[in-house]
């Protein structure tokens, strides 16, 4: 095994290490010539996380061959938050371990045990399409679901040409936020409607630290997208299956 990379400022890797935590605790992370590129689902194969933080990103990126890692990020993330934002970090494999190294007033280094973990990506996921799509503010995403989840445990996403509308329907309670086209931008002319769960909603919207924009794709009752990105050299996408309302 060989590699290293050196990384000035860690925040936004450790948001998103956060984030992708939320949903998936074990996972196969893979070291590319690129940068780092992860994909899993959840143990209950409702959403599933696709990760990739570019070479480009770090102040030394020491690559020798394709890597494919399996790590706590559970236990990852715990040592990352023990890092300061002044500190350098690094990151080394070695002798089956994921060894991270904080630099800074003292060396403090931490290893963790590289895991034996078969990456497993949901059947029909690269043949997914989707219509309708389109870019708003992550904070009123962020609105829309805080405000839904007041009253419910599931959210409606409901594009007409004019706007999207996130509406929440409780025993007797209603939420409804409505995004209009001034607001965001809109690609496609279809109108769509589908509704997923709150509860990794409100998981997925933590990737809102890496962009202030926000990326959904979906159709009606179809499997939605998320997407936040930072140019090229970070992307953190979601995929959730739709919540079907019964008759």
């Amino acid at each position: 095994m060989g590699f290293k990379a050196v990384l000035d400022d860690l925040s936004t890797f450790r948001d998103s290490i956060a984030t992708i935590s939320e949903i998936i605790e074990e996972t196969q992370i893979k070291i590319k010539k690129s940068g780092l590129e992860l994909i899993a689902s959840d143990r209950a194969v409702v959403a599933v996380v696709d990760f990739k933080f570019s070479s480009k990103n770090f102040r030394e990126y020491n690559y020798e061959s394709d890597l494919a890692i399996g790590i706590n990020l559970t236990n990852l993330l715990q040592i990352l938050k023990r890092a300061r934002s002044s500190d350098i970090t690094e990151f080394l494999v070695s002798d089956n371990k994921f060894v991270i190294t904080l630099k800074g007033e003292s060396i403090r280094r931490f290893s963790i045990p590289l895991l034996e973990i078969r990456e497993e990506i949901p059947q029909g996921i690269e043949k997914l399409v989707f219509p309708v799509k389109l870019e708003l503010p992550s904070s009123a995403l962020e609105d829309g679901i805080e405000d839904a989840d007041l009253v419910s445990d599931a959210l409606t996403f409901e594009v007409t040409k004019d706007a999207l509308a996130l509406k929440a329907e409780g025993d007797s309670s209603s939420s409804e936020l409505i995004i209009g086209k001034d607001k965001a931008k809109f690609s496609g002319e279809k109108n769509a409607k589908a509704t997923y769960s709150l509860d990794y909603l409100k998981k997925m919207i933590k990737g809102r630290k890496i962009s202030e924009n926000v990326i959904i794709e979906f159709d009606t009752n179809y499997p939605m997208k998320m997407t936040f990105e930072r140019g090229n050299e970070i992307v953190l996408s979601f995929i959730l299956a739709p919540r079907i309302e019964e008759e």
